[in-house]
């Protein structure tokens, strides 16, 4: 390669990446805890943001009859709220694999119901199609779940503390 296209290639490489070093150092450097909590806080607006939606959407097309909501007081303030889960990484940390699946699984089978229900209302539609392939793939991870916690329960021991830890053959 001749000096005149390395020089012009080298130019424009240099030209290319001086606006990225100016814009990454614009953005200051945050601790993974931080990142962590922007995530929680991200997760339960996004959450309240879904319950709001669904609210809306029920009042909006479903008669009052046949709202799921009014059936089961327990989703007129999403029924999810209610199941104890770690809010943080510490809390989270401090609780074994069993408690961690045994949340999963509560959480998991609170979606079933509703999305059951979704399921009827809408019958021959894409609401239906949808949420039929969601109560699906839910059906298998409760499958999943169940299947990791009776491993579990064969495998694990308790251990100091209350958490359970795998038994090493």
């Amino acid at each position: 390669m001749a000096a005149g296209p390395r020089t012009s290639l080298l130019l424009a490489f240099a030209l290319l990446c001086l606006p990225w070093t100016q814009v990454v150092g614009a953005f200051p450097a945050m601790s993974l805890s931080g990142l962590f909590a922007n995530a929680v806080l991200r997760a339960q607006h996004l959450h309240q943001l879904a319950a709001d939606t669904f609210k809306e959407f029920e009042r909006t097309y479903i008669p009052e009859g046949q709202r799921y909501s009014i059936q089961n007081t327990q989703v007129a303030f999403c029924f999810s709220e209610t199941i104890p889960a770690p809010t943080g990484k510490n809390e989270a940390q401090q609780k074994s694999d069993l408690e961690l699946l045994r949340i999963s699984l509560l959480l998991i089978q609170s979606w079933l119901g509703p999305l059951q229900f979704l399921s009827r209302v809408f019958t021959n539609s894409l609401v239906f199609g949808t949420s039929d392939r969601v109560y699906e793939k839910l059906k298998d991870l409760e499958e999943g779940i169940l299947a990791l916690m009776r491993v579990g329960m064969a495998l694990w021991v308790p251990h100091a503390g209350g958490h359970a830890r795998p038994v090493l053959a």
